[in-house]
């Protein structure tokens, strides 16, 4: 196993430790956490862009105007949920905190540079 040093008081080794996905989870868990509550917040205020705009971002695909905000809402819902770790790190997060739908933390994930 190669140590590749720490972060968040955490050992990054490759292959991935336990204790990394451990990490990993804790901090999907915060993110989602954070994700749903814009999600309700759009749904409920009918802000259809932002609730768009995060569907997209969980799921990656938009919808067209056929599409309810009911339906958006629950797709994105049901996305959030199957989210993987390496999404939200790679491409939703730090897309949602750019568009202030999101706050930003410290803890972030670890293992995903690519040393």
């Amino acid at each position: 196993m190669k140590v590749l040093g720490t972060k968040h008081g955490i050992e990054i080794t490759k292959p991935w430790n336990p204790a990394m996905y451990e990490h990993n989870d804790k901090v999907a868990d915060k993110m989602k956490a954070a994700i749903k509550e814009a999600l309700d917040k759009a749904f409920k205020e009918s802000h259809n862009e932002d609730l768009e705009f995060i569907a997209k971002s969980v799921g990656g695909y938009g919808y067209g105007p056929m599409y309810e905000s009911e339906a958006i809402y629950a797709d994105a819902c049901n996305n959030l949920d199957m989210v993987q770790n390496y999404w939200l790190n790679d491409w939703c997060w730090d897309e949602l905190v750019e568009a202030e739908l999101v706050q930003d933390f410290d803890e972030k994930f670890v293992g995903y540079d690519k040393k």
